[in-house]
């Protein structure tokens, strides 16, 4: 079972119990997907949902800070409820030592040795990670030790 259906089936069963939060957060990241779906003109793979998920996750994390600062906390438990229906639907994250060591490793078989060089090691990394972490914290890595 694909994470699309996973996520369907969990809606489904949210509506059966009436549980109005799941159904929320469930049909947001739904409606999320199928507009993404829908600009590509393809249906979305396991890895692209994995990174739909952690962009809904990215906007509510930053919605929870603004809320935060204009006191608003009944926006900031809402963003937090999200944010853990949604995190249960990405695979368990790679430690950030883990991904250091991976790094090293692509590089060393790549040959990169400059900043320029990014793109030859950037794609192998997160075809490696796989969704367990973000791109822009894989970027940060490679360009750590490309940079020094």
């Amino acid at each position: 079972m694909n994470i699309i259906e996973k996520i369907e089936q969990d809606l489904h069963t949210a509506m059966r119990e009436k549980d109005a939060v799941m159904v929320r957060a469930l049909r947001l990241a739904m409606a999320s997907i199928k507009y993404v779906e829908k600009e590509n003109r393809e249906p979305l793979d396991d890895l692209g949902v994995i990174a739909v998920l952690q962009k809904e996750i990215k906007i509510h994390n930053e919605t929870m800070e603004e809320a935060k600062k204009g006191g608003r906390q009944d926006l900031v438990a809402e963003c937090a409820t999200d944010i853990a229906i949604l995190e249960k639907y990405l695979p368990a994250p790679i430690s950030e030592a883990e991904l250091e060591e991976l790094v090293k490793n692509i590089i060393q078989e790549t040959g990169a040795t400059s900043i320029k060089e990014m793109g030859k090691v950037m794609p192998l990394v997160v075809q490696q990670v796989n969704g367990r972490a973000p791109n822009n914290l894989i970027s940060q890595i490679i360009r750590k030790f490309l940079a020094g």
